[in-house]
């Protein structure tokens, strides 16, 4: 069965030996707390690996250049602040990440998202990082969710599930990296509700007549 034309390439997997896990989770905190402390430029593979007492080599070994390394810290920071959708609720969940999403405005994740999104402009191994390790993988869980609330009647089903998630989304990094405003958790669900006054599902032509009586 062929893939849809508008899903994304699978990640590629890291080549090398399994990682043992305390020194996996060692790295990531030495990541996270350098980002925390210098930002991204702070979190160099030769300062991760004195901070985290894991050898240089094995890191490599493990991930094959420093923006896969971070950019696995920024999906682990991304999990714990706003997990993707899942659920048998697929809109709630979908509500459920917007307004998460709203509230790790100014976090660490916001600051390190923020950092790598400019620094991809320049680095074409950073965008693919970005792209394969975070936007990928959780734009297919949210096009899962619309999915699933069209098979529910929720959606209509002549929208897309790709631009379903592209207006969930969009207006989130337009006011962040575009109109630099702050971004709360009343204007994302503002948004979550135009957006299903738009595609949601529109009832039967007898139930507007009843309801119209």
């Amino acid at each position: 069965m062929r893939k849809p034309a508008s899903d994304p390439p699978a990640s590629r997997a890291t080549p090398g030996r399994p990682r043992s896990e305390p020194a996996r989770r060692a790295v990531l905190r030495a990541a996270r707390a350098l980002v925390e402390k210098g930002g991204y430029a702070a979190a160099t593979i030769d300062a991760i690996a004195a901070r985290s007492g894991v050898a240089k080599t094995t890191i490599y070994r493990w991930w094959p250049n420093r923006p896969r390394l971070v950019v696995d810290l920024l999906v682990q920071l991304a999990a714990e602040a706003a997990p993707p959708p899942k659920g048998r609720d697929p809109l709630r969940a979908l509500r459920t990440e917007l307004r998460l999403g709203a509230r790790s405005a100014d976090t660490i994740l916001d600051r390190l998202l923020t950092s790598l999104l400019g620094e991809a402009q320049r680095d074409p191994e950073i965008r693919t990082a970005l792209l394969e390790g975070l936007f990928y993988p959780r734009r297919v869980a949210s096009v899962r969710a619309i999915r699933l609330a069209q098979e529910s009647g929720a959606i209509r089903q002549d929208v897309p599930p790709y631009v379903a998630v592209d207006l969930f989304f969009g207006p989130l990094f337009y006011r962040m990296f575009v109109r630099h405003e702050p971004l709360t958790e009343d204007f994302m669900m503002q948004v979550f509700h135009h957006v299903m006054t738009g595609i949601g599902a529109v009832p039967p032509p007898a139930t507007r007549r009843k309801r119209a009586r």
